[in-house]
């Protein structure tokens, strides 16, 4: 009984450590120096990464700054636990200054197109009740600055990430849907299989950032594997303000001759120049099919 209670004991505490060790610095992939963008209205810049350390400044939305390294020091705040990073920036006088600030403060990535940036930042991360330590609800938010780094749009998910760690983002023209400019993708994908990619699409009409059809992509190994694709109305095959989602799946049934259960079916989601909505779905067809 005393050996079940310390390797009972044991177990508690690899457990309790492994969840205070947890974080969240993957998803700001920032290697040194490189450049990053102010993602929240203010981000103080402090002598030293510690929360309780001095202020020596203070940026606004859309700074641009160079991170030059990453400290093994985290902090968590709203659910989110992460290092500090040491940056240089230009202060409005142009002069070059250095300083600690807290990653969360910084966006994910962002990109430039024309005279606006789009970035992406995650505002905050809750646990899921009665599931397991990673399932975790994530507040991402995307947003839309103009040249003078003025807030012109946002658009706030909320969504379980389901391990993916690496982001991305770009914007991908309006591909033929009326009344956008732009479409803003963002992506959450991770290493190993198993592991989903998620897809989420944001169009941009020059007043607010609209929210699009999602896809999803997830494989394992030659067993088994969930595609989905889009095909805008600019595509070859396209129809005018629609959006055709495509899905395959696949499920190895003889390994000796790689012979898969195949499932195809299609989604269309009708554009209205402010929502698609879902108008058809195709009835699933079934095969089998060597690959």
């Amino acid at each position: 009984m005393k050996k079940l209670f310390i390797v009972l004991l044991m177990l508690f505490v690899t457990f309790s450590y492994s969840q205070d060790e947890y974080n969240h610095n993957y998803y700001w992939n920032f290697q040194d120096n490189t450049k990053a963008i102010v993602g929240f209205p203010t981000c103080y810049v402090r002598k030293s990464p510690n929360i309780k350390s001095i202020v020596l400044d203070s940026l606004q939305l859309g700074t641009e700054v160079m991170v030059k390294s990453t400290s093994e020091s985290l902090h968590k705040m709203k659910g989110i636990n992460i290092s500090w990073v040491d940056i240089e920036y230009k202060n409005q006088a142009g002069e070059t200054k250095i300083g600690f600030v807290w990653k969360g403060l910084l966006a994910l990535n962002y990109v430039k197109n024309g005279t606006f940036t789009y970035l992406t930042t995650i505002d905050k991360i809750e646990k899921i009740k009665s599931q397991e330590y990673f399932n975790e609800n994530f507040f991402i938010t995307v947003k839309i600055l103009d040249k003078e780094n003025q807030l012109l749009g946002e658009n706030t998910i909320k969504k379980c990430l389901s391990e993916s760690s690496y982001f991305e983002n770009k914007t991908i023209g309006h591909l033929g849907l009326s009344k956008l400019q732009n479409i803003y993708r963002i992506s959450f994908s991770g290493e190993a299989c198993g592991i989903p990619t998620f897809h989420y699409y944001f169009g941009w009409n020059g007043s607010k950032l609209l929210t699009l059809p999602e896809k999803m992509n997830v494989a394992d190994a030659d067993v088994f594997y969930h595609s989905e694709e889009f095909l805008f109305p600019s595509e070859k095959g396209g129809k005018p303000d629609m959006i055709i989602k495509k899905t395959e799946v696949a499920e190895l049934i003889e390994e000796t001759d790689h012979v898969y259960n195949m499932l195809n079916e299609e989604e269309y989601y009708k554009w209205n120049g402010e929502k698609a909505t879902l108008i058809n779905k195709s009835k699933a067809r079934k095969t089998k099919k060597k690959l």
